[in-house]
């Protein structure tokens, strides 16, 4: 799919350096971009601006995170679909980085390694992915995975041991490819069981699927096969 992206960025210096990474992309387009949360927020007020994507970058505080959250979820809440929210930060604290997911986030990026990270996460969370850098998916994984386990978790009581089974592996960072390589499915089949995973705990995305399964105790990390 060829994406429309937003970028929100309140340092002109990382905007630059996200800017020539978007350049050299051909399936995403930059179609708008502000070092100002007013300003920006004045541009998704265009209704002919339609982002799939729309990344914080480097955003100062936690709160400021909440509050841009917020309003990009209020201007696009009548359309079909809103767009899928991407943190770019060098701040990585549990806090901040959890606070991101609980208010709606897609992925949460920080020390890129190369600019195929913030590409391909672009692609996965606009067509309803989740993204995390691995240190912070390694991070919590094992923050969670110390959560005591309950032997009938009620949000994931519905679910079949298959179910369980992908959740879990979805809970500590794997994409629908990986998971069908790890089990021996189909990558359809295992879109199919995530979509009825979502469904199962009332949630819309991987992530806040994933959140429930790490507060659950489970998605402990994974190696992915090569």
């Amino acid at each position: 799919m060829h994406i429309n992206l937003f970028i929100l960025c309140d340092d002109p210096v990382s905007l630059a350096g996200l800017e020539s990474i978007i350049d050299k992309e051909e399936g995403v387009s930059l179609i708008g971009r502000s070092v100002t949360a007013g300003d920006g927020m004045r541009c998704l007020d265009d209704s002919r601006v339609k982002p799939h994507v729309v990344i914080l970058g480097e955003p100062p505080s936690k709160r400021s995170i909440c509050e841009n959250v917020q309003q990009i979820l209020t201007r696009y809440r009548l359309d079909k679909s809103r767009p899928k929210i991407i943190v770019v930060s060098q701040n990585d604290d549990d806090d901040v980085v959890l606070t991101a997911v609980r208010v709606g986030v897609n992925g949460y990026l920080t020390r890129m390694r190369s600019a195929e990270e913030l590409l391909d996460s672009i692609q996965l969370v606009a067509k309803g992915g989740a993204a995390f850098s691995q240190t912070i998916a390694a991070r919590f994984s094992r923050y969670f995975s110390s959560v005591p386990k309950f032997s009938e978790p009620t949000a994931l009581s519905g679910l079949t041991s298959r179910e369980l089974e992908i959740l879990t592996l979805l809970a500590s960072g794997l994409g629908n490819r990986q998971i069908a390589r790890r089990l021996f499915l189909a990558e359809k089949t295992v879109r199919n069981y995530v979509s009825r995973i979502l469904t199962k705990l009332q949630v819309h995305d991987r992530a806040s699927a994933a959140l429930l399964a790490r507060d659950a105790g489970l998605g402990a990390p994974a190696a992915v096969p090569s």
